[in-house]
């Protein structure tokens, strides 16, 4: 059998993949059949993530009878060994009117009063609509200014807490698209990296 040195590569590459821990996917919060989450941020409701790409779905909007905001609170934790990567804006989302706010802390809770005037302690924020569908809020969040902490991405194993509010009358519908991935261990990664510089020894040989 000839050798066949780009399908060799392409195994060894996917091989080194999958030792790295095998992605999910998957609805984790969807309050049409889960449950309205909280709407006081010193209590947000809890969302377990999967490794690989989670989703949560909500509403939010002003009540045009009681001019009330369904304000939603939630709260998830990046495990140990992982990193929290994008939050991606799913197609179905938008704002009404200007857009829907996004805020987003570090911690258990949303300590932030609802009529805040700054962004002081937020980690970062930013206002979304059907136009963002698409792209990554979490890269909105991290971009500095506008009261942003200016924060790096990846973020690390830990808790957040999520504000998201829509001050129009109406109803406005968010899919949020969450990506936690794994760190590959010290020992792992250098076998990895070890196995692919073999393999290339190999191929210049065999060249």
């Amino acid at each position: 059998m000839k050798f066949n040195a780009t399908l060799a590569l392409r195994h060894l590459t996917w091989a080194a993949i999958l030792v790295a821990g095998t992605a999910h996917a998957g609805v984790v919060w969807d309050e049409a059949s889960d449950g309205d989450f909280s709407n006081n941020g010193l209590a947000p409701s809890f969302v377990t993530l999967m490794v690989g790409t989670s989703t949560i779905m909500g509403t939010t909007g002003m009540s045009p009878s009681t001019n009330i905001v369904d304000r939603d609170y939630f709260t998830i934790t990046v495990p140990a060994g992982h990193v929290w990567d994008s939050m991606m804006l799913l197609p179905g989302s938008g704002g009404i009117g200007g857009g829907a706010f996004l805020g987003l802390m570090g911690g258990p809770q949303f300590t932030v009063p609802a009529d805040t005037q700054t962004a002081a302690g937020l980690l970062g924020w930013t206002i979304y609509e059907e136009g963002n569908v698409g792209g990554d809020l979490l890269l909105a969040m991290a971009l500095p200014g506008l009261g942003s902490s200016g924060f790096e991405i990846p973020l690390p194993a830990g808790t957040y807490s999520f504000w998201v509010q829509e001050l129009s009358v109406g109803v406005a519908p968010y899919n949020f698209e969450l990506s936690i991935t794994a760190v590959p261990e010290v020992p792992t990664a250098m076998a990895m990296f070890g196995g692919l510089a073999l393999l290339a020894s190999v191929l210049r040989i065999r060249r």
